[in-house]
């Protein structure tokens, strides 16, 4: 799927593996890559359940966002402009890493 970060810092993240004003853990910042490249690579929203250990999920209380586990207390949150009307793929937007439960 087609994706946009909405967050400057999360494409310098992206591009560099490394950005000076996000504290992330060892080893976040590449698994972080990894989950960007599995939304690239997705055709559908159901490509994101695959693997299940990424718990592609819904918010409750938005109608358009979504999130993917990074690791155990991390998660990346997006939103997603679907292009149809089964609500399959669209253009992601990406928004933050959340730590779970915290946000």
């Amino acid at each position: 799927m087609e994706f946009e970060f909405s967050d400057k810092h999360l494409k310098t993240l992206y591009e560099t593996g490394q950005d000076k004003k996000l504290r992330l853990p060892q080893g976040l910042a590449q698994k972080f890559v990894e989950r960007v490249n599995r939304i690239e690579a997705a055709v559908t929203i159901y490509d994101l359940r695959i693997p299940p250990s990424m718990a592609f999920e819904s918010l409750d209380g938005y109608e358009n966002r979504f999130s993917i586990r990074i690791n155990d207390q991390y998660r990346l949150i997006f939103e997603i402009d679907f292009r149809d009307r089964e609500r399959t793929f669209g253009k992601v937007s990406i928004l933050k890493i959340s730590k779970h439960y915290e946000d």
